[in-house]
């Protein structure tokens, strides 16, 4: 009997050991799709603390924006979107979270329905999941799927898959921090893609595309498990090039069989009611950018806030405590995102006039030009027309008011500091502005800009505002 408990208790120690070395080796997935974080932070959410619950894949990460909800509704919520997360992945976060969560309404992005996930992408978020019993069923499911009994053994024992990476030690793969902020699962996106090929679905079509057996068990499982929990199940799918009326029908007449509510924003009427629009509110990886993300997530609230009673948690003090200081942080994230995709130059002017921004200008062979259109644009921008038109001219704007201004037919050098600690060196004879030791000059002819927000203490970007017959420019 001794020996036995011996071997139990070393078998034991084994294990733990083990499981512990895994979790070191697993790779971290730090990139722009925050799979890790979303994870990392999901465990870390207060218990019972959400009210909406958005799964899927990575169109969930690019395209709902928990602090939307939050901001405009009162909403508690988070997205727990992983790149190319498999139906049965979502399934099993949706029990996951149950466990601490009390959600009333979970919204699915349907997308994954009809594709398949390589084990590759699969273990993004199946590594990262604590063990339990949920996750030792889809351990089991998976391997099922890869057709392979070696993935399972790597899935419960994940040092057996990347003991290898022990070479990689120091690098970007065992590095915890992630560059990119989590913002409740969303991660911001503010390209804009321009593609003018996306067509609407074509309703007249009654084509329905066929699901895989075990997905089609899944989302039916899915399904059940919302109802006996008496959780509202919401069907979505994001604007998409890849997506046709044939998968749309068949998400159609399973919502409808279930008495679930599906909206497909590649529906034309759809779109139009939440004024999306392909070109200019998607990336070119074709995911949703912030205009996307922030139009669908609020088409979405509008509705939730309207069907259900949801208690605005905005004058909740155990949610604003921390939720406050989120949206503090996403809403500067959101203004520098938006600021970089304006091209009209007055709109331009008119978006750094903000609290939050400091603005350094520094003339840079711009061609004096006494028309009122140009004495305008030089007005709106808030200097003195007198001092630009001398041979050499800076500014520095802060707050939307101007803080320094001088124009000279001789050379300014300035040294100065920016936001209490920045360093600042200005030379006007050859346009350079050095911020911070880099040198931040477009040396574009013009008004060469640095722009510079306060409040997330970074460089949004250098551009130029420039007038040439008759007429404002400005650029990158």
């Amino acid at each position: 009997m001794k020996n036995i408990i011996k071997s139990l208790v070393f078998l034991i120690i084994l294990i733990i050991v083990v499981d512990l070395v895994g979790k070191i080796f697993i790779p971290k997935w730090n990139d722009e799709w925050i799979n890790t974080p979303i994870i990392k932070d999901f465990y870390d959410l207060p218990e019972n603390s959400i009210d909406v619950l958005a799964v899927g894949s990575s169109q969930v990460i690019k395209g709902f924006s928990a602090l939307e909800l939050y901001k405009n509704y009162g909403i508690s919520s988070y997205g727990i979107g992983i790149s190319q997360q498999s139906i049965q992945n979502s399934y099993a976060w949706i029990k996951e979270s149950t466990k601490t969560q009390n959600e009333k309404i979970i919204c699915l992005e349907i997308k994954m329905l009809f594709e398949d996930t390589p084990e590759a992408q699969n273990r993004k978020g199946l590594d990262n999941m604590k063990f339990s019993f949920n996750k030792l069923e889809n351990m089991i499911n998976d391997a099922k799927e890869q057709n392979s009994y070696e993935s399972f053994i790597s899935y419960l024992f994940p040092i057996t898959k990347f003991h290898s990476r022990w070479k990689e030690y120091g690098t970007e793969g065992f590095i915890e921090k992630c560059e990119t902020v989590n913002y409740r699962g969303y991660s911001l996106k503010n390209e804009v893609s321009g593609n003018l090929d996306y067509k609407n679905l074509d309703e007249t079509s009654r084509y329905e595309a066929p699901i895989k057996e075990n997905r089609l068990k899944c989302i039916n499982q899915i399904i059940k498990y919302c109802k006996e929990n008496n959780i509202e199940l919401i069907f979505f799918k994001m604007l998409d090039m890849d997506w046709d009326i044939g998968r749309h029908n068949t998400v159609k007449k399973i919502a409808e069989a279930n008495n679930i509510k599906y909206f497909d924003f590649n529906k034309k009427d759809l779109m139009k009611e939440a004024d999306l629009l392909y070109a200019g509110d998607t990336s070119r990886d074709n995911h949703l950018n912030i205009n996307g993300a922030q139009k669908t997530t609020n088409y979405l609230g509008k509705y939730i806030k309207s069907n259900y009673e949801i208690t605005d948690k905005r004058n909740k003090i155990e949610y604003s405590y921390y939720l406050d200081k989120q949206l503090d942080q996403y809403n500067c994230a959101v203004q520098n995102a938006k600021l970089v995709n304006i091209f009209d130059p007055s709109e331009y002017i008119d978006a750094l006039k903000s609290e939050n921004f400091t603005v350094i200008l520094v003339k840079n062979k711009l061609i004096n030009d006494y028309s009122q259109n140009y004495k305008e644009i030089i007005e709106h921008i808030g200097l003195d027309i007198n001092k630009v038109n001398k041979q050499n001219y800076y500014a520095i704007i802060e707050n939307g008011k101007i803080k320094q201004e001088q124009g000279s037919d001789g050379n300014i050098h300035l040294e100065t500091i920016i936001n209490t600690n920045k360093k600042l060196v200005i030379n006007t004879q050859n346009a350079s502005m050095i911020f911070e030791g880099a040198e931040r000059s477009n040396f574009h002819p013009g008004l060469d800009l640095i722009v510079y927000n306060n409040k997330t203490n970074t460089v949004v970007e250098s551009s130029y505002i420039d007038y040439k017959n008759g007429a404002a420019i400005m650029g990158r």
